[in-house]
């Protein structure tokens, strides 16, 4: 894991970056990429990692109903993956549901996303469903839950 990682609530401050990381990111699954984030940041929950003073990713939870949170996104810049920083932000949302009592973790996320599913399924994630034709209408998704403090990411 990255040693000098910090993970924060967002400030409008951290907008450009989450936007801009965004529009990388999920370009390929989503037509308006800044706008779905917009809308995410504006209904959910926020986090963003810091390495050194400088942001290198995001995740966007929301909640579903009394037991359970979605993680809607969540992203790394590519040249800080592979630096434990997405398995960090899926460690600290766990442990803040762990704390307001919630008993699950969902997401879904694009099935060609080979990267995202490893991390998921390396931190504990089982695969619940599969989604065919998710993302704009031609992409198939993973539905995807982990139990809260069933093994801490």
């Amino acid at each position: 894991m990255a040693t000098s990682l910090r993970i924060h609530r967002r400030r409008s401050a951290d907008d450009t970056f989450v936007f801009g990381l965004a529009t990388q990111a999920f370009a390929e699954y989503d037509r308006h990429p800044t706008a779905t984030m917009q809308r995410l940041v504006q209904r959910g929950t926020t986090w963003i990692a810091w390495r050194g003073d400088a942001p290198v990713g995001f995740a966007i939870v929301h909640p579903l109903d009394q037991g359970s949170v979605d993680l809607c996104a969540i992203a790394v810049e590519e040249d800080a993956r592979g630096l434990g920083i997405g398995r960090a932000l899926l460690a600290h949302i766990e442990r803040t549901a762990l704390r307001a009592g919630l008993k699950e973790i969902r997401l879904h996320t694009a099935q060609s996303n080979l990267s995202a599913l490893e991390l998921f399924l390396r931190c504990g994630f089982r695969l619940e469903q599969r989604m065919p034709r998710f993302y704009r209408d031609m992409y198939d998704a993973c539905a995807m839950v982990k139990l809260v403090g069933s093994r801490l990411a």
